[in-house]
């Protein structure tokens, strides 16, 4: 509950705000928002990532601020944002040792991990910490601004999924009076894609394969294509979209070796199939409509498995 919530930032001095592996934008956007109440209350706060920032967020006020993830950070107490399970939490959650511990997330599968939680089934983590804002009568800079957009308007498709709701436009407007430069966000967040990326994109949608009738599709990246054309691991983000966009399709998996026996999957559907029963089977979780896991098996065997699966749960919806 929020009140929880509330009453942790209330009771301690100093938090390390932990961003999810493979960070996207809700979980940079709302550290850097949640970082930037933090110190408006008087407090410390810090950001760590076991991943790296990826080159499409380095925009974002206070990126260059974030930790890696073999710092050692003296805080008081620990805050995971956007992270559905311990296991997106990297290697902090076991360093936590008898520090208290907060969750603020918006996935439906999240099992509370943390001492408090603070989950609600929303939009973005993003639409939670705007809450916060408001909640503490705390005024959103221009920067905070920027970084609770970034984290709304990405995980939502750009307000295209059915996981929004008049409050997240009502958030948004509340998001827009302080003053953060909306055209360029936009521009920086969707009209500025590296080369690399759209090479690993072609590659992907070269190695699709289509099932029943072309509803169901299925593509793959091994690490040596990735290698091939200078991909980095953060520009996967946002493949799965191109597959789901097919016309014809219904549900939606992209497959990306990670490393030997590591591949990581993403799930999208349109609404037929249920992407976080698929992934909580792996140990993954997320949304009904958008969800992901990783597997710890070759390329190949994760292909054969999850196209049965997939098709398996199309048939019986």
């Amino acid at each position: 509950m929020i009140s929880d919530a509330l009453s942790f930032l209330k009771e301690h001095e100093s938090f390390l705000l932990v961003a999810h592996v493979a960070p996207d934008g809700d979980t940079l956007g709302s550290c850097l928002a949640l970082q930037g109440l933090l110190r408006q209350l008087g407090k410390q706060a810090q950001i760590i990532c076991d991943d790296p920032m990826p080159h499409l967020y380095a925009f974002l006020p206070g990126a260059a601020e974030v930790l890696p993830g073999d710092m050692d950070v003296a805080a008081e107490a620990l805050i995971a944002v956007d992270c559905a399970d311990i296991g997106r939490t990297g290697k902090q959650w076991d360093r936590a040792g008898e520090r208290p511990t907060l969750c603020i997330d918006h996935h439906v599968t999240n099992p509370g991990f943390a001492q408090v939680n603070y989950i609600e089934n929303c939009a973005a983590t993003g639409e939670l910490v705007t809450l916060l804002y408001e909640a503490l009568d705390e005024p959103i800079s221009r920067e905070a601004g920027a970084c609770l957009y970034t984290a709304i308007a990405t995980d939502t498709g750009n307000f295209a999924y059915s996981s929004v709701t008049p409050r997240t436009f009502a958030l948004m407007g509340r998001i827009m009076e302080s003053g953060f430069d909306l055209p360029e966000c936009n521009r920086l967040l969707y009209r500025n894609e590296r080369l690399q990326k759209l090479r690993m994109t072609a590659r992907t949608v070269e190695n699709a394969k289509l099932y029943r009738d072309e509803r169901v599709i299925v593509g793959t990246l091994s690490k040596a294509e990735t290698d091939a054309v200078g991909g980095l691991k953060a520009d996967a983000e946002g493949i799965i979209d191109h597959l789901r966009d097919v016309e014809t399709v219904i549900v939606a998996c992209f497959l990306r070796e990670e490393g030997e026996n590591e591949v990581k999957m993403s799930l999208r559907s349109k609404g037929r199939v249920d992407c976080a029963a698929l992934a909580k089977a792996y140990r993954g979780g997320g949304h009904v409509r958008a969800a992901g896991a990783t597997l710890y098996m070759p390329l190949a065997e994760a292909e054969e498995r999850i196209t049965a699966a997939l098709l398996a749960a199309f048939d019986e919806a």
